[in-house]
């Protein structure tokens, strides 16, 4: 059994099993984690004409108007124009983020995704690159937006602190991801395709994110409410 890919403090605790993979919960931070995690070459036969990049293209403008009302929402109060959306895949968000008044940036390792975004939006900025190298150049965020992104990844640790580098004094990260812990979920998390490995590798409920992100770093950790089993995180 694997360590918690969060905070490595040994394997965890069985969760349950679900088209041959296991799943465990940390006792430390208690994230939910498939193990084994797949390798990289099976990630990218898996994500190789990803299903929901078809799904995004067939309802940009719904996709648009809803990721506009949260960014302007998240506008208020913050002095700073600059942002970014790690995980862009073909562009709505950063789209809904130059309508609303942001420098607006988009990043992706899905190149065809990328080349997409700057074929729907060419009002925008878009890169084919890793969050981890966008981190490593210096720019700084004000407002660094990452949906529905952070569940697909094998390698958390340095995902958030590479996150957390982008973020301007006064800027924020929001992230949001599958609630593990939501009261429509937590009865039976098996239903509904809730469990989906290797698509989905990690589990949060609104504890356990807030444990992780605080282990890396973060130290102001809120929530926005949702009545969907969706985790809403702001955090500094």
């Amino acid at each position: 059994m694997s360590d918690c890919p969060s905070c490595a403090s040994g394997p965890g605790l069985p969760f349950g099993h679900k088209d041959g993979f296991s799943l465990l919960t940390c006792e430390t931070c208690e994230l939910t984690y498939v193990d084994p995690m797949p390798t990289t070459a099976e990630l990218a036969e898996f994500y190789r004409e990803y299903y929901k990049t078809r799904q995004y293209r067939g309802k940009l403008d719904a996709k648009v108007r809803r990721a506009r009302r949260r960014i302007r929402r998240l506008k208020r109060g913050l002095t700073g124009s600059r942002f970014i959306d790690v995980g862009c895949n073909v562009g709505f968000a950063v789209e809904a983020a130059r309508q609303s008044g942001f420098q607006a940036k988009g990043i992706d390792i899905d190149e065809v995704a990328i080349d997409e975004a700057r074929t729907l939006f060419p009002g925008c900025r878009f890169e084919h690159t890793s969050v981890e190298t966008l981190a490593s150049s210096g720019q700084r965020y004000d407002v660094v937006y990452c949906s529905e992104v952070i569940e697909h990844l094998p390698n958390l640790a340095i995902f958030l602190e590479a996150i957390r580098r982008l973020i301007s004094d006064d800027g924020l990260a929001f992230i949001t991801t599958p609630d593990l812990g939501h009261r429509s979920i937590r009865r039976d998390p098996y239903a509904d395709d809730f469990i989906r490995p290797p698509e989905h590798l990690l589990y949060f409920t609104r504890r356990s994110i807030e444990r992780v992100m605080r282990g890396h770093g973060f130290t102001r950790v809120r929530f926005q409410h949702s009545f969907k089993p969706t985790l809403k995180v702001l955090a500094r």
